[in-house]
């Protein structure tokens, strides 16, 4: 019955959709297809003793994030032999509430001001015409606000926001296995454009798959670096990864060089360049354990440069401006409640990263498990960050992090989860009392 019912669904709304592209594509009504979908997470959090200098905040948590998506696929394009389009657009909302009503912690407020509305008003994520066969067979192109992640996320990512902008894919080149791509993507961010434009080439190989990609980030109006102010600025991003899958092993490793140069704002003016690096490795093992079931052992290492001094004429400390780093208004990343990327974490100052004045770069360790019980299951992480460098020569020690979660799959397409998470601040902090998190979370997908 369940599948007889999900069929009714799909042809009910095939139906609708044949109907709507009757009445603006009657020639080819009978070709197109509409997908529906839909995704909510309600989530409560309690932060307790959050960093911020020589302050603590404690900050109860209530919020929803939602999106609701309709794209029409398989458009006829009558004038162009072959050829087919998609027009998806896709809704998103964020709602977020505190026992004051107010979020007043310093740690959230990047968060909130990156999104258009936080007060459950929708606004528009994703906005495209994705065009196949676009003046070649093998060329593919999506034209519009989208959504894109390169590589792992590390350096370039629409962070759930959706990015504008145009891409082009190019499938079967040479010896009908390496994919290329070419992006140009114009964001929006802390009142002003930015342009970001590149390419990516993708290699599957006898075990795995490379990829290979460079990219521009310019910044032409007045902005900053983790330690000055400039006028205006391109930072350069070379990276190279390879991922793959071997029976019970993943594997998935990335190395970023970052390079360009800034115009130092002010009377003195001056040039800085960047000289900057990455590396992010990633590894799982599954193994059939007695009568748990197949468990899940988790490794990740990471690493990014930086500034042993005040950058004079050479900045080196890596830090993209549009890397993965937020769910709705929380961080994600390595840690419940650090959300730490390879070069920022939630705020524990004023600083650009984050962090005290003067430390940049960050050494992340992960060893994590998963354990099957069943409809459960159980995660623990334990998480080490360092600093790679500090300017004023004193502590590179920032802090441990345990994670506990439980996952409660009530189908395909629900689940619950519950999370306790302890932040020990080190030496680079004063006092060092934990930091800590409940939250329970419900997610419903269609």
């Amino acid at each position: 019955m369940a599948k007889s019912g999900r069929h009714l669904k799909s042809y009910g709304l095939r139906l609708t959709a044949c109907g709507v592209a009757a009445l603006f594509f009657p020639t080819a009504a009978s070709a197109t297809k509409l997908d529906l979908s839909s995704e909510v997470e309600l989530k409560a959090s309690n932060y307790q003793h959050m960093v911020y200098g020589a302050q603590r905040y404690t900050q109860p948590l209530y919020s929803e994030n939602a999106t609701l998506g309709f794209i029409i696929k398989d458009i006829r394009l009558e004038k162009t032999q072959d050829s087919k389009m998609d027009v998806g657009v896709v809704l998103k909302s964020a709602g977020v509430g505190a026992s004051s009503n107010t979020v007043n912690a310093p740690q959230f407020q990047e968060g909130i001001n990156r999104l258009p509305s936080t007060d459950g008003t929708p606004f528009v994520k994703e906005a495209y015409v994705r065009i196949y066969h676009f003046l070649h067979p093998k060329i593919t192109a999506t034209i519009g606000r989208q959504t894109f992640t390169l590589g792992q996320g590390i350096t370039l990512s629409d962070d759930g926001l959706g990015m504008p902008g145009a891409r082009l894919e190019a499938k079967e080149l040479l010896n009908r296995r390496i994919k290329a791509e070419a992006f140009f993507f114009r964001p929006f961010k802390d009142f002003k454009y930015y342009k970001v434009y590149g390419g990516s080439i993708y290699y599957p190989s006898s075990e795995g798959l490379w990829h290979i990609y460079h990219f521009l980030e310019n910044e032409s109006d007045p902005g900053s670096g983790l330690s000055y102010s400039t006028s205006k600025k391109t930072k350069k991003f070379t990276g190279l990864r390879y991922s793959m899958n071997y029976s019970t092993l993943d594997f998935d490793g990335e190395f970023i060089l970052q390079r360009g140069q800034a115009i130092k704002a002010g009377a003195a003016g001056g040039t800085i360049n960047y000289a900057a690096d990455a590396f992010l490795m990633k590894a799982s093992w599954t193994q059939d354990v007695g009568f748990i079931g197949p468990s899940r052992a988790r490794l990740a290492y990471g690493r990014a440069s930086g500034n042993s001094s005040v950058p004079a004429g050479t900045d080196k400390a890596f830090f993209p401006s549009f890397g993965r780093k937020y769910e709705g208004i929380e961080r994600s990343g390595f840690g419940a409640i650090a959300g730490a990327t390879l070069y920022d974490m939630i705020k524990t100052s004023s600083t650009l990263n984050g962090l005290p004045d003067g430390v940049s770069g960050l050494n992340v360790v992960n060893l994590g498990i998963d354990l099957p019980y069943k409809k459960l299951i159980f995660s623990a992480d334990f998480y080490r960050f360092t600093a790679s460098q500090n300017s004023s020569g004193g502590s590179l020690q920032i802090a441990r992090e345990w994670d506990l979660k439980i996952v409660y799959k009530m189908g395909e397409d629900l689940q619950l989860n519950a999370i306790y998470s302890v932040f020990s601040p080190m030496s680079l902090y004063s006092p060092t009392t934990p930091v800590k998190l409940v939250a329970t979370a419900l997610s419903a997908r269609f």
